[in-house]
């Protein structure tokens, strides 16, 4: 819900501030006070509205600076997600690649796919027909390998994707004063 406070917003934060509450339960005291309703309890647990319906999705604002906020835009553009099923993915603990990303290591997945059937049928001539010449079966082995390196290749970039991509400093606890410091 939005409310228009029309001017009112600097007497409420003042308000607020005065009695050490936030704004929404400065606004909430108002309303319930409006409405000659008991003041809701701080203290009381939430009543579990959230998880009668836990399919269903609900409002969440959420206040980031602008270079975040252009951050969440274009990597769940990337990844082809809404910001929410983005954020969602990010809370859940595993981030979506992006589309091009997965794009990429599936057909990376289908040409794995198709050389494992490959190697199968070669072992399958190789059990039935004589050995091949050794410079065939180099070529051979070379293409295999050569295929499974870009395999791995490409999905450890994934995984790399995978991982958060800044670190945020922990808050320094302040400084201790010492006796030069204070005389």
């Amino acid at each position: 819900m939005t409310i228009d406070l029309r001017g009112l917003v600097p007497a409420l934060k003042a308000h607020a501030t005065a009695r050490h509450l936030t704004v929404s339960d400065t606004a909430r005291l108002a309303i319930a006070a409006a409405l000659q309703a008991p003041a809701p309890d701080p203290e009381v647990a939430p009543s579990g509205e959230w998880a009668t319906d836990a399919g269903r999705p609900i409002k969440v604002t959420v206040r980031l600076r602008r270079g975040a906020a252009a951050r969440l835009a274009t990597r769940a553009r990337a990844c082809g997600l809404s910001h929410g099923a983005y954020l969602t993915t990010l809370i859940d603990g595993a981030p979506a690649p992006p589309l091009a990303t997965v794009a990429s290591l599936t057909a990376s997945t289908d040409q794995l796919a198709v050389l494992s059937a490959d190697l199968t049928e070669v072992i399958r001539l190789l059990r039935d027909q004589a050995l091949p010449s050794e410079e065939q079966l180099k070529e051979f082995t070379r293409r295999i390998v050569e295929g499974v390196g870009r395999h791995l290749d490409l999905a450890s970039r994934v995984v790399t994707d995978l991982r958060p991509t800044r670190t945020y400093r922990t808050p320094r606890p302040p400084p201790v004063a010492t006796e030069a410091a204070v005389k």
